[in-house]
């Protein structure tokens, strides 16, 4: 699995908590929902979805909710879009993922606050500090709930996964010859083919993640990189895939949260992963089998589907 492959090479983690007054906060808030957040920036704003359990709320406050709101329903979960222009959190969340090596593990709602879980790399904790006294700090009853030494993001998922369940859900392919540029690349130029990444974020056509070198090919210091630790190999740039671009945006389309995507290219064959809301999980294999017919050319099949206590 490559959530094992990564799982603590990011030694500490952070989780904070806050409260945003927002309509679709005041009614989460009032009938006791507990919901799952991802939020995606786009180059004009942003927006968060939001997956929480059909049975949480009663039908009669289902036409409140879906009044003037992107709403999608299935038996199990309803799955609400909301547009986050002109919301201070979408700035606080940029600035923190301007840290190079921050990798937001999931943002849940439950009991009037938001929690955001995240990790990074310990050489950033100066980073990390300033990205959130400039922004997350002046949110109303912000706290931080923990920061120091990260268990790992399987611990993390396991955790959050007792409140909400989830599933982790890894994909195996196989890169197509017109996707691998060995030329014009500078990741497989310079990194080769056998390193994992952890996705940050997706922004038009720019993806960016935190890549780990496992056979120290990258000697010297690039322009088109982001140092984080020389003496752990852990970089952060931007890189183009799309599969995974077309992944996203279909799962965003759809309002399915998908949280954290660690991926990994072992030669031809490339690796991704995902962790899941287990209500959603029709919704999300109705778009993997949409990218594995639209990218047929990469042969992909289901790996592994489990659950967090067995890892």
């Amino acid at each position: 699995m490559i959530i094992k492959e990564i799982n603590d090479i990011l030694d500490r983690q952070c989780i904070v908590s806050f409260s945003i007054s927002t309509p679709i906060t005041e009614f989460l808030n009032e009938n006791g929902i507990t919901a799952i957040m991802r939020t995606r920036v786009t180059k004009s704003g942003g927006f968060a979805i939001f997956n929480f359990e059909r049975e949480e709320i009663d039908e009669e406050e289902l036409p409140k909710l879906m009044k003037g709101r992107d709403v999608k329903l299935s038996p199990d979960a309803v799955m609400v879009k909301v547009d986050l222009s002109g919301n201070p959190f979408l700035e606080a969340f940029k600035t923190l993922n301007r840290v190079p090596s921050v990798v937001v593990d999931c943002i849940l709602y439950n009991g009037g606050y938001y929690y955001l879980y995240f990790r990074f790399h310990s050489s950033d904790e100066n980073k990390v500090t300033k990205a959130m006294r400039s922004t997350l700090v002046h949110f109303d009853r912000f706290a931080v709930r923990y920061i120091g030494k990260s268990e790992g993001v399987i611990t993390t998922f396991r955790e959050i996964s007792s409140a909400f369940p989830l599933k982790y859900v890894e994909v195996n392919g196989s890169v197509p010859v017109s996707a691998m540029n060995i030329v014009s690349d500078p990741v497989i130029t310079n990194l080769g083919v056998n390193w994992t990444r952890e996705l940050k974020y997706l922004l038009e056509d720019e993806i960016r993640a935190v890549y780990y070198d496992k056979n120290a090919l990258l000697r010297k210091k690039e322009d088109w990189i982001n140092e984080i630790s020389k003496e752990h190999r852990i970089y952060e740039t931007a890189f183009s895939n799309p599969l995974i671009k077309f992944f996203i945006d279909e799962v965003s389309a759809n309002s399915v949260v998908t949280l954290g995507m660690p991926q990994k290219l072992l030669g031809k064959t490339f690796s991704f992963a995902t962790v899941v809301p287990e209500i959603v999980l029709p919704e999300f294999f109705r778009v993997l089998y949409t990218a594995t017919d639209e990218f047929k050319e990469w042969e992909l099949d289901i790996h592994s589907v489990d659950i967090f206590d067995n890892m």
